[in-house]
């Protein structure tokens, strides 16, 4: 597809500000579900509150896992623009099960629907990687990768200031939130055209014939096992693993801890949303300047560092007993995630082949499902000896990963 057609079916900054807007809102409600799940889980009086948290946390997961690979193909095969509408549409859904939930089962229905609302980041990726310019192809997607992390800073501040100062509680944010959901959705009904996948112009007919007549699933294993024929894949991917395998057992508790330490009911949603959205804001922050380290000293050495901060933030904040240096061990591991998750990217983007690189990043994920799904369950299954052995064995994880990031240099450096 040449860039006068491109230009035709929809201007590149047009198909940016849409996706950021639609990750952005994304992130901004599924914030407000995650952090604050614990306080909801009381207000419906449920046998176990930490235990809990863990089992809904990786629900969602085991429910999305298998359809990791299809949206891809189902984006390719029929319609991106539609995998993406649909993500936002089952969002609101799911917000609006939640909000109107009044007993247990309600809420494990909402969470298990979120397994159907996952896969749309790899799709806007993608998209967005053939509507811009070849020349502004890396800052668009740096760009829209800044989304995710700006809502999952303002959501948790704006929701906890919301319901601190008005009438609104959790059901009537998580209702607010769905129509915020729905607004989106038809957002890109109305303004976003789709740049249509094509078979590559090289491929042979045969080739092509075979495609489309490959089921969905026969499509998606193949794509897997294309990817996963590289090294450097299984290197990356190992590695993302543990970020959020670890990360995982991390996040559903961070607001188990701060309701631990304020130990005051009627300003906890406040305070958790003060105090998550703010270290959010700070994380991201830093996140952007150690890109620019990346660049300079390179993306595997942050890596490393990230790890390393990561293990010493999480028991950091095991071992805080007041929210001023909890918030700061939380800011700094806010920090580590995020460039983490950076560095990873970037070496995807450098070190696998071109010919790869789009397949890679729809399947990106399947580390953060795997993690979504393990991790939740071991630290629920640890949640009785409380957060220090949870976080303490997540720090271990981080420590694997930081000892895997620092080996891989000399063994895939001809991929670079």
């Amino acid at each position: 597809m040449n860039r006068k057609e491109s230009a035709s079916a929809s201007k590149w900054t047009t198909v940016l500000i849409l996706f950021f807007i639609t990750s952005m809102v994304e992130s901004l409600v599924m914030s407000h579900v995650f952090s604050f799940l614990p306080l909801y889980l009381t207000e419906l009086h449920a046998a176990d509150v930490k235990q809990w948290v863990g089992i809904l946390n990786g629900v969602s997961f085991i429910v999305g896992l298998p359809l990791v690979p299809l949206w891809g193909v189902w984006a390719n095969r029929y319609s991106g623009k539609a995998v993406i509408v649909r993500s936002a549409f089952v969002e609101g859904i799911v917000l609006g099960v939640l909000g109107l939930s009044q007993g247990m089962p309600m809420v494990v229905l909402a969470m298990a629907l979120i397994g159907f609302q996952l896969g749309n980041t790899g799709v806007m990726l993608a998209a967005i990687r053939r509507a811009a310019p070849n020349h502004r192809t890396g800052y668009a997607v740096s760009l829209f990768s800044v989304s995710s992390a700006v809502g999952a800073a303002v959501g948790p501040l704006y929701g906890g200031l919301i319901i601190a100062h008005t009438d609104f509680n959790l059901h009537d944010l998580y209702v607010s939130d769905a129509a915020l959901s729905f607004f989106s959705g038809l957002m890109l009904l109305v303004f976003y055209r789709e740049l249509r996948p094509t078979v590559s112009a090289s491929a042979s007919a045969p080739e092509r014939r075979r495609v489309s007549r490959d089921s969905a699933w026969i499509a998606a294993w193949k794509s897997v096992r294309t990817i996963f024929t590289l090294r450097i894949t299984w290197i990356l991917f190992g590695i993302y693993t543990l970020l959020m395998l670890a990360r995982q057992m991390i996040n559903p508790y961070v607001p188990v801890a701060i309701l631990d330490i304020t130990r005051q009911p009627s300003t906890a949603t406040q305070v958790i949303g003060v105090l998550m959205g703010i270290t959010a804001l700070i994380g991201a922050g830093i996140t952007v300047v150690a890109g620019r380290l990346g660049d300079a000293i390179g993306f595997r050495r942050v890596l490393a560092i990230a790890f390393a901060m990561s293990a010493v933030f999480s028991v950091g904040m095991a071992l805080s007993h007041t929210l001023v240096p909890f918030g700061v061990m939380l800011a700094g591991y806010s920090a580590a995630i995020g460039i983490g998750g950076a560095m990873v990217f970037a070496l995807l983007s450098t070190r696998v082949p071109a010919t790869h690189q789009t397949t890679a990043l729809n399947l990106v994920y399947l580390p953060l499902y795997f993690g979504g799904i393990v991790g939740p369950v071991i630290s629920s299954g640890l949640s009785h000896l409380g957060l220090l052995t949870q976080f303490s064995v997540a720090a271990a994880i981080f420590f694997c990963g930081l000892v895997m990031a620092a080996a891989m240099g000399s063994r895939v450096q001809h991929n670079s």
